[in-house]
């Protein structure tokens, strides 16, 4: 189910939490909220890993792994929730395990 971010707040259909960056996109995937971030608001020169997962009352679960691709390594978009499928700004895609944040494969698209 795709969630609503507003002004620095999650709202689900549990409740709200505050994160600390930009949404790009969030859905809540049973009892845990992925939160996909704005990359650009993460720190230059590193992986941005700006993949979470959040408990209903907003405690991070994790944050998903970067796939090792230095500086360029940046989630960009949510593809699929069910199974839980992400794009890189590498050029990947990257299936990511929802009770974990372990990227269990990865495919170059570009």
């Amino acid at each position: 189910m795709e969630i609503k971010s507003r002004d620095g707040c999650i709202h689900h259909p549990g409740g709200q939490f505050s994160v600390d960056h930009p949404v790009v996109d969030a859905y809540q995937i049973d009892d845990r909220i992925i939160v996909l971030f704005d990359y650009m608001a993460f720190p230059k020169g590193e992986s941005a890993r700006n993949l979470f997962a959040y408990s209903l009352d907003g405690n991070v679960l994790w944050r998903a792994d970067d796939i090792g691709c230095g500086t360029i390594d940046a989630y960009t978009n949510i593809i699929s929730t069910t199974p839980l499928v992400v794009g890189n700004f590498a050029g990947f895609v990257c299936s990511v395990d929802v009770s974990s944040g372990k990227v269990q494969a990865t495919c170059f698209t570009k």
